[in-house]
């Protein structure tokens, strides 16, 4: 039990590195509103979902895309900001169990996804690795998740907590994210990117 709450204390690393670098950013009227509008857009895909788990949880329309898109377009700071917007309004008909549960399963899980642009969007290859690291890691704080807080329902299944949270997150939130990652590889990364800053300096 002290490894998961190791691990649980190492989850919170993205958001502590976050706070720290958002002293120091400031935000254009521009930036503010398409972060808005695509933290939006998540959190309605969020709610489109076509295979729903008992427990919970289950296979959206591609709500990892918005911040995914966001974190390869700007930098870290705003993707992980549209990230946070997009956690917030997932509580709405949240299951909240325990004050630290909230920021795994809601708050840290899709501010990773902001850090989608960790290796650049100057090629796909970039593109889809960036993507794809960082769904893995937002899978596996989901899965620590559910080994202290869900555990429980391991037992149904004769299974053990980490592989029952491993095998439950990874066929839901890792599916969905692989294809949002995909879809994000295909989309023409960098003539948006490059759009986007330039009227982002214009607007400055």
């Amino acid at each position: 039990m002290n490894l998961n709450y190791i691990l649980v204390a190492i989850c919170f690393i993205p958001l502590v590195l976050y706070l720290i670098k958002l002293r120091n950013f400031k935000l254009t009227v521009k930036k503010m509103v398409v972060i808005a509008m695509f933290s939006g857009i998540s959190f309605i895909l969020g709610n489109i979902t076509f295979i729903q788990y008992p427990q919970g949880g289950g296979i959206s329309l591609l709500p990892s895309l918005p911040i995914l898109l966001i974190g390869l377009i700007y930098s870290p700071v705003e993707g992980m900001t549209a990230g946070l917007i997009a956690g917030v309004l997932s509580l709405f008909g949240g299951y909240i169990i325990h004050p630290i549960q909230l920021f795994l399963d809601f708050i840290i899980p899709p501010m990773i996804l902001g850090l989608s642009g960790m290796l650049g969007a100057g090629s796909k290859k970039k593109i889809f690795f960036g993507c794809f690291i960082v769904v893995f890691l937002k899978c596996w704080v989901h899965v620590i998740s559910g080994v202290v807080y869900f555990s429980a329902y391991a037992k149904g299944f004769n299974m053990g907590p980490w592989l029952y949270s491993i095998i439950y997150n990874f066929s839901s939130e890792g599916v969905e994210g692989l294809l949002s990652s995909i879809v994000a590889t295909i989309l023409p990364i960098g003539k948006i990117k490059k759009e986007a800053n330039k009227n982002s300096q214009a607007s400055a």
